[in-house]
Order: structure tokens, then sequence, then C-alpha cells
């Protein structure tokens, strides 16, 4: 049995084969979408390879060896872009089995945020109906986060054992059984609605981790930025689409409305997940050498093979807390995670208690920034993908994409705060009423969305992070620094309802607190992250 398909059919998961990297000239893509056209590039065989799961000795020793085959000419190897069931693929015009778990994962990201800023809309009406004050609205809100906090390392953990397909349909479930029962539970009490929140909270800590175990089986390493942006791009659309249908679901049908459509919507999903089957992706294209040794190997071999495979995989736990790559992306994922939770949670309520805005007003104008943020979407994977392509450093990528996700939005956050009258609005009393009236709104939402969009670019950054450090283990890290992500969502939405009661200054509470996260979070990054293969990965 060749040494090199030993190893590699040994070390690979039971669900999928190994995805296998060409020359840093080299593209591997075999998908009919524009974004991903089919091509055949030429790549010197004295040229060493480099594999998505790091090993590089293997690689080098398969770049160095004769080439062989009909397709070899001269010191050139022409590499196959395709196999034969993609090129069946390409020709009927249909995508890729990988790329269509991708785009049912990213449904499953587009309902995480419509459960997420159901709340951020139903909060406005349900607090006028049931008396709250804005130390309760944030109570509300940060409840989520409790649930979501809780379940980051054991959804990282799980995902690892038993793959990250399981898991996701387990926590969509979990998430939609807590929207559903909402409604009751919030005319029976203040805290049985957070109870339901942190339901939510708990099935909807699990996708991260289970998304990023999928997607790091199943993708190249040339295909990941896009991949990755397509799949949290979700969690803008959903904000879009939540934002959208809030409003005239609520005006319509009054505020449970929201819980129980998007509810039954999760419940739907569950029920077409298997149909997609995600732990059946055919594997990544081997090499002409490989899939011929392969057809040699005897059913005694392709046994042990699969039993090595399908063996308990040891997470080194103890070597991440000690990786200076793990902490700098568990910082910058808080940092970042600062300003999208607490705005995520507060917006609408801002537009309203700030700038005058009913319920319907500020439902759309909390759309526009997300609007915009999933407008840019379709840039950050290509671009990102394509810088790789042309040869630069898969950490420097990173750490571009990152610093102008954090360094923009930190300056627009300073000028809102800087634009944003004092106080509650009309509920502030009539100087405070007349300072909303006359507020550069515009301004404000343009600034918005500006931030928004540059904040699109972290897809290509941290979000991309974990599976550069380790594909094996990219579910258990984005575990951790998720952990740490969510930590924003029950410290900073309590904190901005606590400082709002105390100062009565949204510049405070919101704005100058979210820039200076994001601020420390840019230097702390550049300073400190890297995308090279760790030892222990």
């Amino acid at each position: 049995m060749p040494p090199i398909l030993a190893t590699r059919l040994a070390s690979r998961p039971a669900i999928s084969h190994p995805s296998f990297l060409l020359g840093r000239g080299a593209v591997h893509s075999r998908v009919a979408s524009p974004l991903l056209r089919p091509r055949r590039r030429l790549v010197s065989s004295a040229t060493p390879s480099a594999s998505v799961d790091g090993n590089d000795d293997e690689a080098t020793s398969k770049a160095n060896s004769p080439s062989t085959g009909p397709e070899s000419t001269g010191s050139k190897e022409i590499i196959p872009a395709a196999s034969s069931s993609d090129a069946t693929v390409a020709k009927e015009g249909a995508l890729p089995h990988r790329w269509r778990v991708v785009l049912l994962i990213m449904a499953a990201f587009v309902l995480c945020n419509m459960d997420k800023v159901n709340m951020s809309v139903a909060v406005i009406p349900m607090a006028k109906e049931l008396g709250w004050s804005a130390l309760d609205r944030g109570l509300v809100s940060s409840s989520f986060f409790w649930g979501y906090t809780l379940t980051q390392l054991p959804g990282g953990y799980i995902s690892t054992k038993i793959g990250g397909a399981r898991v996701l349909v387990a926590g969509v479930a979990l998430w939609s059984f807590g929207t559903l029962i909402a409604p009751p539970a919030a005319k029976y009490s203040l805290w049985a609605l957070c109870a339901t929140r942190v339901l939510v909270g708990l099935g909807e800590g699990f996708a991260p981790s289970a998304a990023t175990s999928v997607l790091a089986k199943i993708m190249l390493k040339n295909e990941r930025s896009r991949a990755v942006s397509m799949v949290w791009g979700g969690l803008d659309i959903g904000s879009v689409v939540g934002l959208l249908l809030c409003g005239p679901l609520i005006r319509a049908y009054g505020w449970p409305s929201v819980f129980y459509l998007f509810a039954v919507l999760g419940l739907g999903w569950c029920l077409v997940w298997p149909m997609v089957k995600p732990e059946g992706v055919p594997p990544p294209d081997l090499t002409a050498d490989e899939k011929t040794a392969e057809s040699l190997l005897t059913a005694e071999q392709r046994a042990d093979a699969e039993d090595k495979a399908a063996s308990p995989v040891d997470v080194p736990w103890v070597e991440f807390f000690k990786s200076v790559p793990v902490l700098a992306v568990t910082v910058a994922h808080f940092c970042f995670n600062w300003g999208y939770y607490v705005l995520l949670a507060w917006l609408p309520s801002y537009f309203e208690l700030a700038l005058g805005l009913n319920v319907q007003k500020s439902s759309i104008l909390t759309l526009i920034p997300y609007l915009a943020m999933t407008a840019m979407m379709p840039f950050v994977g290509p671009v990102a993908d394509g810088l790789v392509e042309k040869g630069w450093p898969l950490t420097k990528v990173r750490k571009l994409a990152q610093g102008v996700a954090f360094v923009g939005p930190a300056m627009c956050m300073i000028a809102c705060g800087l634009l944003t009258p004092a106080g509650m609005g009309p509920e502030g009393g009539a100087a405070a009423a007349a300072a909303a009236a006359n507020a550069p709104v515009p301004i404000i939402v343009a600034l918005l969305s500006v931030s928004f969009a540059l904040g699109a670019w972290s897809r290509a950054g941290l979000y991309c992070n974990h599976q550069d450090l380790s594909a094996k283990y990219a579910g258990a890290l984005l575990g951790i620094t998720n952990t740490a992500g969510a930590l924003p969502g029950v410290l900073g939405v309590t904190a901005a309802g606590y400082m709002l009661d105390m100062t009565n200054s949204w510049a405070l509470a919101l704005f100058y607190p979210t820039a200076i996260c994001q601020i420390f979070g840019a230097i702390f990054y550049t300073m400190l992250a890297s995308s090279e293969r760790q030892s222990w990965s």
C-alpha cells in the first residue's frame, strides 16, 4: 500500500475525504458557479504542493516524484481541475454536493439571526404593553446570550467528536422550540420569557462550531473565504429578512406573530436538512497517482483505514489555551462582537428613543445598515481568495481583512456618538423631543451603513482563521473564541441598558464603548494573529 495514501486514508474523517490544495499558483476549483469557474493550470513538478491538512512533507514528496500518466508533459504536470463526478455535475449545470450543503447551512444561519432580531423589534411594543424599563429591555435582549455562551465549548467538542451535521440540526430544533414558546412565556412573567430566550441561545450556540466543523472537512483552502462568507453572510441576510418582516407582521397581527412564524420556518429546515445528506459529501479530488494507488487497495487495507478514521478524536485543549494565535482570534472575536451584538439588540430602540421614530420606521431604518453589510458580502470572499491565489501570505490577507472590519467601523461609531442628541427623545421631555426632531437621521444611517458594510470583511478575517490554524480542530477552536464572542451579548447589551439609565447618553452607552473595543481589537489582532498551521494540528 503506498505510504502517502495510507497516511491520508488513516487520518481523514469518516464522513469525507481530505481536501488537497495544489501549488500556490494552482486553482483547484470545480463548481459551475460564476465565482468558481473550473480551470486547468500548469504546475511545475519540481514545485512542492501544500495540502489542506498541512502534510507538507507528503506533498513535497509527491511533487518531487516523477510524473506519470497521459497528462504528464515534460517538466510540467497538467492538474485536472475537476473529478469525473464534478465534471458531470458541471455539464448538467447543477451545484456540486458540497456547495448545496453550504447553501443549506447558510439558510440555517439566516434563520439564526431572524430569531435574534425578532426580539430586537418586538421588544418595543412588548415594553409598552408590559411596562418594561430600559434595564428590563436589556435583560430580555441579553438573556439570549446567557444560553449562547454556555454551548460554545460543548458545541465545538461535540462537533469534533460526532461531526457538525448532526449537531447543527439539533441546535436548529432547540432554538426553534424556544422561539415557539416565547409569546405565552412573556405574558406569564419577564423571567419566563428570559428562560425561553436562554433556550434559543443554547440552540444557536451550537451552530457556529457545527458549521465550521462541516466546512473544514469539505472545502478546499482556496474556496474557504467564499464558503465562510456565504455561511456567515446568512446572519446578515437573516437580520435583513427579520427586520423587513417584523414591522409589518407586528402591525398586522401583533408581536407574537414574529415568534410563531420564525419558529415554524426553523422546524421546516430541520425536515429538509437530512434530505441533502450532509454527511455524504463526496471527497475533493485525488491526483491521478492517488486514484491509481487507491484502486490497488485490498478490502482489508480499506477496512483498516476506515477503522482508524472512525477512532475518537483527542482534542488538545491545553495546547489551544497556550497558543498565541488562538488568543489573538479570541480577543478579536470578543471585540468585533461587542459592536455587532450591542447594535443588533439596541438599534431599533435607538431609532425610537433617541430619534423619535415609531416601530415601523425603526425597523426599516435598522434594516438599511444590514442591507449594506449584505451588499458587501459578495465581494469579500472572492477578493480575499483572489489575493491568496495571487501569492499573498494567508496571514497578511486575514490581518488586512480584519483591520478593515475594525478600524473603519470604529471611526463611524465615534462620528455617530458626536451626532446623536442626548436624552431619550420624546420620552425625555420637550427639550429631548426637539433635539431628536433636529437630529441628522440620514447622516447617522449612512454612517451606520458604512460601519456594517466594512464589518463584513471580518468574514475573510477572524472567521476563517480557525480553519487556517487547524482544519481538524476548527470546530473546537471556534467554540473557544465564540465563547468569548458571546460575552458581549451578555455584558455589552446589559451594560448599554444600565449606562443609558445612568447617563441618559446614547454616545456613552452605545457608540464610544463599541469604538474602544474595535480599536483595541485591531491593535491586538494585527500584532499577534497568524494563519500558519499549528504544530498541534
